[in-house]
């Protein structure tokens, strides 16, 4: 059973994932919650995982011409660099900071799509 309940979360994360929405902001905290994984050990399997879902949706993405190429080498560049020093801090930090962490993010990430919502819906 557990082996299907994964399946189906990895089912899941990539729908996000190739729907550009971060399949991680699912699979990390089903991980976390469903099956008491270890924060960093979610996040570094997220990782893993990312790398083979970015991959996939890279070569759709880049034969339909979606892909800004300039814009991504202003973000790739930086964005590596933070990630790779975010990364020794992730290892020297425990689990539930990182919770914690990770609980903001996806909660700010929340209140901003609420608002920008409401700023649409008012609009019309």
């Amino acid at each position: 059973m557990q082996v299907l309940f994964l399946i189906l979360i990895s089912c899941f994360s990539g729908i996000f994932a190739g729907m550009g929405m971060g399949g991680g902001t699912f699979l990390i905290p089903m991980l976390s919650l469903f099956f008491g994984i270890e924060q960093i050990i979610c996040q570094s399997t997220n990782v893993v995982c990312f790398i083979v879902l970015a991959v996939m949706c890279s070569v759709i993405y880049i034969k339909n011409k979606l892909i800004d190429f300039k814009a991504l080498i202003c973000i790739a560049l930086p964005a590596s660099v933070v990630a790779f020093f975010s990364s020794f801090f992730a290892l020297n930090t425990s689990s539930e900071v990182l919770r914690i962490c990770f609980a903001g993010f996806i909660i700010l990430i929340g209140i901003f799509f609420f608002i920008k919502a409401i700023v649409m819906m008012k609009k019309k």
